[in-house]
């Protein structure tokens, strides 16, 4: 966790957000106490393949669920 003041976080706005977008938590303090926190928004996700959505719907039915199919094709495009 990386901790700076009021005025060093707009002089370094940019930085500090690249620090909170890579994981780092920051500390912005005011008057020497904590004021706020950058925090990265989200974690970026990563979008699951039309081949492991079937290998999930697989494990979970082996009787073929409605719909799935027309799902996967739209995944495929």
């Amino acid at each position: 966790m990386k901790t700076v003041t009021k005025k060093e976080a707009a002089k370094r706005f940019d930085q500090l957000g690249d620090l909170a977008y890579a994981g780092e938590t920051v500390v912005v303090t005011d008057a020497g106490k904590p004021w706020i926190k950058l925090v990265r928004a989200s974690k970026p996700t990563r979008g699951k393949s039309a081949a492991e959505i079937k290998a999930r719907l697989n494990r979970i039915s082996r009787e073929p669920i409605a719909g799935a199919a027309e799902v996967l094709s739209r995944l495929r495009e």
